[in-house]
């Protein structure tokens, strides 16, 4: 029997968080950062992956979206810094690079990011697009769009 074959890990656990911009702490009008106060203990033990599964949009500019590439960030966590590379040179890390078309769909890409051991209280949500020259946030003209974020928490046994 050739032992050089490549199995698949199956998670231990998943917890499934969903974050709505508009049950976040918003920054200011621009809507870049929201802050997520009110969530359950998220307590990160083993080898865990996070990763996105569901992005939706909706509000008063969402009609506003289309063609946008939007890039969403990930703050307050403490993740593998070996295993992650920011080519924007910011410190918190890009969790989903999405454009919204004129289908109303959105593309993804699959992005995994490696978390630390701890206990999560509190997540940070940057949400920026840029149009032309300028940035701005989940906003269009002076509309909010709403994010509906779902993120998957997998654990794994260590190893």
């Amino acid at each position: 029997m050739n032992n050089n074959y490549k199995f698949i890990r199956k998670p231990l656990r998943c917890q499934t968080i969903w974050l709505n911009t508009k049950d976040g702490l918003t920054n200011s009008t621009e809507r870049k950062l929201f802050t997520f106060n009110h969530l359950p203990l998220i307590q990160i033990r083993n080898h865990s992956v996070l990763k996105i599964n569901s992005i939706t949009l909706s509000g008063a500019g969402v009609g506003s979206a289309t063609g946008h590439d939007w890039v969403i960030k990930l703050g307050n966590v403490k993740y593998n810094t070996t295993s992650y590379f920011n080519s924007d040179n910011e410190s918190m890390p890009t969790i989903a690079h999405m454009n919204y078309d004129q289908n109303n769909s959105i593309q993804n890409g699959s992005f995994a990011l490696e978390l630390e051991k701890q206990d999560i209280k509190q997540l940070i949500i940057q949400i920026t697009t840029h149009t032309g020259s300028t940035e701005h946030g989940a906003i269009k003209n002076s509309q909010p769009i709403e994010f509906a974020i779902g993120i998957v928490v997998e654990e794994y046994e260590d190893m």
